[in-house]
């Protein structure tokens, strides 16, 4: 050693010739820097006004359900109470005496102050799945042709969702951040990250239990096999791919945080947590259909009619979720209050924006045949 505390030093002078040696490094990160085109930029900064837009029109388009304070308080009733992480994002945003001074100096949208609130957590909700959708795509495709097109197929199908309701157009704090939460978990599920997969749930799981369905999606990546377009989806998977102690983990977890909360507010009142099989019957007949088929604003019905020409195959693979989601919500939802697949938003996008790129992609070929041909 040459003087007391020289390891340290010598890892310093070690990092700093690797990164002389790697002057790559450098010059790749100009690149990348470089490659960001002003387009780019500008989209970017539409993208996160539109979203501040999507939000306001939300906010002032729908009807609070719950009734703040005592939701604030634990006293709602269930099931809307046993959804409790927006209770923690709220509290310090109506209770810090300076944001609620900002809230009062902006009035408009953010008066009362628990609107204020619920903006901010929506603003940020939703620029968070956003970016979630935009990693999603870039995992899926191999061209990004229509990389522009994604986050604004994104912000429609998340207005359809939760803003164009006729009957029942109300307001719920857990539900753009269920989005959120269903949106990262799809992203994690297909790059095949578990462990923030296990995250997502466990946190996901305290705000709604639609994170239920995440590990569905789990179970269906992880049998998929098959990368044929032309097989029927359920055909394309292989249950003895089954990683079931990892299934078993997610599954514990989910089933943990849902009891407890469960026991926490066992004393709430307890009337809305009911069955609506029979509402949904009669929500079956056809003057029904226009609100019932408002399922991310008409797209993912389409993207199910065309579910084989989805590309990658394990993605559309996901689809097998519906008739477990359509089954649970049949009992336990409102099939006219569309909100119920919202979370769908997402992944409804992103497979549209790979539909009509197949498509494109296919015109193209066709032009250039036609060229080849009229040139021979």
């Amino acid at each position: 050693m040459i003087f007391p505390g020289w390891a340290q030093y010598e890892k310093v002078f070690r990092a700093l010739a690797i990164f002389q040696e790697n002057e790559n490094f450098i010059l790749e990160w100009r690149m990348r820097i470089g490659a960001i085109s002003r387009a780019q930029i500008l989209a970017h900064v539409l993208y996160v006004l539109a979203t501040m837009q999507l939000a306001s029109f939300y906010l002032v388009s729908t009807h609070p359900y719950l009734r703040f304070w005592d939701y604030m308080r634990g006293a709602e009733r269930n099931p809307f109470q046993e959804r409790v992480l927006p209770v923690a994002l709220l509290y310090p945003l109506v209770h810090s005496r300076a944001i609620t001074a900002v809230f009062e100096h902006l009035r408009g949208l953010f008066l009362p102050i628990q609107r204020g609130a619920y903006f901010v957590v929506c603003f940020f909700a939703l620029c968070i799945a956003g970016f979630f959708v935009m990693k999603l795509y870039d995992a899926l495709s191999p061209s990004r042709k229509l990389w522009f097109a994604v986050y604004p197929a994104f912000l429609y199908v998340t207005l359809w969702s939760y803003v164009v309701i006729v009957q029942q157009p109300f307001f719920y704090p857990y539900d753009v951040l269920s989005l959120m939460f269903f949106t990262a978990g799809v992203y994690y599920i297909y790059t095949r990250q578990y462990w923030p997969l296990f995250l997502t749930v466990l946190i996901g799981t305290v705000n709604r239990e639609t994170t239920l369905f995440l590990i569905v999606i789990y179970m269906i990546d992880s049998c998929s096999r098959d990368t044929s377009l032309s097989r029927a989806l359920w055909r394309r998977l292989d249950l003895r791919m089954m990683p079931w102690v990892r299934v078993a983990m997610l599954t514990a977890v989910w089933l943990t945080i849902r009891i407890a909360l469960h026991h926490i507010f066992a004393a709430n009142n307890n009337a809305e947590d009911a069955i609506h099989v029979r509402d949904n019957l009669e929500k079956l007949m056809p003057k029904h259909w226009p609100a019932v088929l408002n399922i991310c604003g008409y797209v993912l019905p389409v993207v199910l009619v065309c579910r084989k020409k989805i590309a990658p195959a394990r993605f559309a693979n996901y689809l097998l979720v519906m008739p477990v989601w359509f089954a649970i919500m049949f009992v336990k939802g409102i099939l006219v209050e569309t909100r119920i697949y919202g979370e769908l938003s997402g992944f409804t996008a992103v497979a549209a924006v790979l539909l009509l790129e197949r498509y494109a992609m296919q015109g193209e070929r066709e032009e250039e045949r036609e060229s080849v041909m009229s040139a021979v």
